[in-house]
This record gives structure tokens, sequence and C-alpha cells, in this order.
């Protein structure tokens, strides 16, 4: 419950609402003997109630009764807040749903006080951590940046923690310092903002998309923070390592990012110079989610230990794809012998050849287009999207070129002619290494 009360409260401007709307009528708040839970939750869960209710009188979406309805649920918030505050002694956990009711009501002075005034004593746990977040959202706001760096480093000293909250609020922190032309305090919080996304994925590996958000943007605010300062090396090392990070995840959406801002860094560097020989791997790469095999004995990646394997994701249907095969076929026919091994990685689309075809009759046509364009090479087919997402690929074609130790040592993106010629180039060394 805590964990999506942050998200809202992180990610939700405070509302701003319509006039000549109906009011909610108030009952005597001295009848209504709930619990502040009771009195937050019904608040908070009303647009779900109602729009629930207007899907099952299938009504069509309306931005008015969308606005007349979030008007509802600010009035409600007002409401259960006054009933609330009525009460002649509140308890911690009273402020504490009181401090989300004022936050639910856009009442961003009143949610502050009360989040004060929770936290006086230092307290520990969940709903102390919350209002921690809490804090920091309205003090970055109203510019008192003192106290959102107190709240956050009193955040670091209890417990529980969690990292996507921390990147957060050193975010929000990070983000303000920026516009002050702060950047020595913005360098600071930029490195905790990396450190926060770092320690996210080890709890969070199956969130692809929020992992590499987290990852991209404290790195681009850090290399940023450096440039402003003139310290243009180390803008680059941030990205850079920013990169390592991508190899070893493997996310190619993310190698892409952080290497276009690297270029932009430094244009200077070259292939060789972005080639990192020096990589390691902290954990074994996904195995690779397969349904059928086309002219390929099954086999898994960590048994491919010992040879420079490729994997190239691809599709029949996708132009440039076509554009590299005769090239992967070249290098099958020149660095089978050294030990190079090509799987073509894609996927049941449900149509080729202009036609909408089952998995079975698909199968038949990827068997057929390998044999029509003479690829040496087998196919990997999955029926699922999970190869894409374990290895972060948003386009293609993509291609992860992994060493004899089972360490990606490059990800190569697009068909364009340098890209196949640097691809090329690292294979060869590869696959000479000893």
């Amino acid at each position: 419950m805590i964990s999506r009360i942050l998200i809202f409260l992180l990610l939700c401007s405070v509302p701003t609402f319509g006039q000549g709307l109906a009011p909610v009528v108030k009952p005597d708040s001295k009848d209504d003997k709930r619990s502040a839970q009771a009195l937050y939750e019904d608040a908070n869960g009303y647009l779900g109630r109602k729009y629930q209710e207007f899907n099952k009188q299938k009504v069509p979406y309306d931005p008015k009764i969308e606005a007349e309805t979030k008007k509802e649920q600010h009035d409600l918030a007002v409401k259960n807040a006054a009933t609330l505050q009525a009460r002649s002694s509140l308890k911690a956990d009273d402020l504490y749903y009181l401090g989300l009711l004022h936050h639910l009501a856009g009442d961003a002075d009143a949610a502050l006080a009360t989040m004060r005034q929770l936290l006086k004593d230092d307290p520990d746990g969940q709903k102390a951590q919350a209002a921690r977040n809490v804090v920091v959202l309205y003090s970055v706001r109203k510019d008192l940046l003192p106290e959102a760096n107190a709240a956050v480093e009193a955040y670091s000293r209890h417990q529980p923690q969690s990292a996507d909250d921390r990147y957060r609020m050193e975010f929000l922190i990070a983000d303000a310092y920026l516009r002050a032309k702060d950047y020595a305090a913005m360098t600071a919080h930029a490195k905790q903002m990396l450190a926060a996304s770092k320690k996210f994925i080890e709890t969070n590996k199956d969130e692809v998309f929020r992992r590499d958000e987290m990852l991209l943007k404290s790195t681009i605010l850090l290399a940023d923070s450096y440039l402003k300062t003139n310290q243009k090396d180390l803008a680059a090392a941030a990205l850079i390592d920013l990169r390592r990070i991508a190899i070893q995840l493997p996310s190619a959406n993310l190698y892409r990012d952080a290497t276009t801002r690297l270029l932009r860094v430094n244009p200077a560097l070259d292939v060789d110079q972005l080639f990192d020989d020096s990589l390691v791997s902290t954990a074994p790469l996904p195995e690779l989610d397969v349904d059928d095999w086309v002219e390929q004995q099954p086999v898994k990646l960590n048994e491919l230990r010992g040879q420079v394997v490729l994997l190239d994701f691809w599709a029949p249907w996708c132009g440039p794809c076509r554009y590299t095969l005769p090239q992967l076929a070249r290098w099958h026919s020149a660095f089978k012998s050294k030990g190079l091994v090509i799987l073509g990685v894609t996927k049941y689309y449900g149509h080729g050849g202009g036609l909408e075809l089952t998995p079975a009759a698909e199968l038949v046509y990827l068997r057929d287009f390998r044999t029509r364009n003479r690829l040496p090479y087998g196919f990997v087919v999955s029926e699922s999207d999970k190869n894409a997402l374990d290895y972060g690929v948003f386009s293609i074609p993509t291609s992860f070129l992994i060493d004899r130790k089972g360490v990606v040592r490059y990800i190569s993106l697009g068909a364009s002619e340098e890209e196949i010629q640097n691809l090329g180039e690292l294979i060869k060394k590869l696959v000479d290494e000893k």
C-alpha cells in the first residue's frame, strides 16, 4: 500500500479544478467515527470506484466527466481532512493520513506542516519514511532546499528504504539545484541518484524500462553537472561507465542512449576506444527463450563458452535487417572455423510474405526464408517478447557480440555501413583473441 502511495505522491501534480461543479455534501464531521486510514482510503480510492461504475454503465470517455470526478475527489479529500483535523488529539498514524489527505486535496502548506509534526521526534518505520518523501516534495516546491536535504539525510538513516523512493527524492533536489545553478550540489545529488539506480537493479531486475530510465537520467544529470563546471573528462567517464553497465545488464536500449550521449561529449572517440576489453562478467547472460529452432541444434549460451557468439535480433519483414543478412553469411563462412557461432533471434509476428500466418505456418515461412537467402546459420524463434525484454532490444537489427568467456563486449545497433564495418572488425578481433 505504502509504495503505491509514494509513487502517487511523487508523480502527481497539485490538482486544479474547473468551475460550476456540484459540491459534495458534507455530513456533520462529529458523526463520522471512521479511522484516519479509512478516511484517507475513502478519498484516495474515489476515482477508482467511479471509473468502475462508468465501465459497468459503459459510459463513453468525456473530459468533462473526468474533470467533474476529479473535482468530487478533491472535495471528498477536503471534507475528510476537516473531519480528521477536528478531532481533539491526533496520534502519529492520524497525522500521517491527514498529511496524505492534504496532499490529495492539493494543500501543500497543510501537507508539509502535518508531516513536519509527524517527524519532529525523528521516528522510524514505513509511514515516517513516506512522510519524508512528502517533505522533500513540498520543500523543493517551496524552495526550502535545506529542509529537503535534511529530510533525505534522515531517510538515509532510517528503515525501511526503497531505492526507487531515494532516487525520486534525489532527483527532485538535483533538479532544483540545476535550476539554481548550484552545480556542486547538483553533482552530489546526481551521484546519489545514480547510486540509488544501481541499487534498484538488485531487486527489480524485471522492470527493464524503469531501470534504464533511472540509470540514464541520473547519469545525464551527473554528466551535465560536470560539463557545467568544465570537467569534460569526468562527464565522459560517467557516460563510459553507463555504457559499461548497459553491456553488463545487458540492455541495447541503454547502450544506444549512453553511446549517443558519449559521442556528443567527445565526438573524437573511435570504435577501438569504445570497445572495452577489460569487461568482466558479473552475472550469466539471460538464457534465450526458445519455442522452435531453425537449422540449429538446441543449445544454451553457457554451453557456448569458449566460442565467439553473435546474437542477431532481426525479423524477416525488417528492411535494414535483410540488408545485413548477406554480411552475416560472409562472417559465418569466414570465421566459423575460428569459433564464431551466429544465432538469428526472432519471434512469431503472425505474418510473413504479406500473409497472416499461424505459428506453424510462420515456422515453415522462416525455414523457406533461410533457404532462399542462403543463410548458413540457425534461427532461434520465440512466441513471446521475453528475449527482447531480457536484452533491452527495442529496435532491430541489434546484435550482441559475446566473447569466449560469455561476456558481451559490443552491441551493434542498426544497419549503417559504418556499423557493419565496425562489427566485422570487432568479430575478427574477438576470434583472434586467445
